[in-house]
């Protein structure tokens, strides 16, 4: 499967978008099960990024992606999709949820 089948139909398309402006990022999640959050939530102390509990984390419901790359190019692909209306914080710069 896909990174973007996991995404609300609605929302692929943005992060679709984004890859191709910034082609030096990969998106690395997006969909997420409650077990996988969980296991990510049980193993949050080794993640340098913050880490929802299972139930909270928009990745489970398909409204969430993250992307890795340079942190220049995550910090202007965050303003981009800021810009678009979605949210993002450069504390969690991985992060791209709508």
């Amino acid at each position: 499967m896909s990174w973007s089948a996991g995404l609300q139909p609605w929302l692929a398309p943005y992060a679709t978008a984004l890859v191709r402006y910034f082609p030096e990022l990969r998106i690395t999640s997006a969909y997420r099960s409650y077990s996988d959050q969980l296991q990510l939530w049980n193993n949050r102390a080794r993640n340098p990024y913050p880490v929802a509990p299972p139930g909270r984390s928009m990745h489970q419901y398909g409204r969430a992606w993250d992307m890795v790359g340079p942190a220049d190019s995550l910090l202007r692909a965050g303003a981009t999709w800021r810009s678009w209306g979605g949210t993002w914080s450069a504390r969690d710069r991985i992060h791209f949820e709508a």
